[in-house]
Formats: C-alpha cells, sequence, structure tokens
C-alpha cells in the first residue's frame, strides 16, 4: 500500500517537474532581460552625466 502511494508521490513529482521546468527558464531569461536593461538605463545615466561636464 505504502509503495504504491510513494510511486504516485514521485510520479507526480516527476510531472511538476516538467511542467516547472520550461517556467523556471522563462523566468531566468526574463531576469536577464531586466538585468540588461538595468545596465543600459545605468549606462545611458552615465553617458549623460559625461556629456553634462564636458
Amino acid at each position: 500500500m505504502q509503495i504504491k502511494e510513494d510511486e504516485k508521490a514521485l510520479r507526480f513529482q516527476g510531472i511538476l517537474q516538467e511542467v516547472l521546468k520550461p517556467i523556471a527558464e522563462k523566468l531566468k531569461t526574463i531576469k536577464e532581460i531586466e538585468s540588461f536593461r538595468n545596465g543600459q538605463e545605468e549606462l545611458k545615466k552615465m553617458v549623460e552625466e559625461r556629456q553634462r561636464t564636458s
């Protein structure tokens, strides 16, 4: 009886991992894009500041 429950739990865990894996990859990509955008904003501010002072 316990073995069947364990098998069900393992199967469910496997399904969850299959479902969540692409979502996690998309979130990672979104974070990378946000980080890149933030870097671009910082760079833009630095360039504008440098133009003002020169």
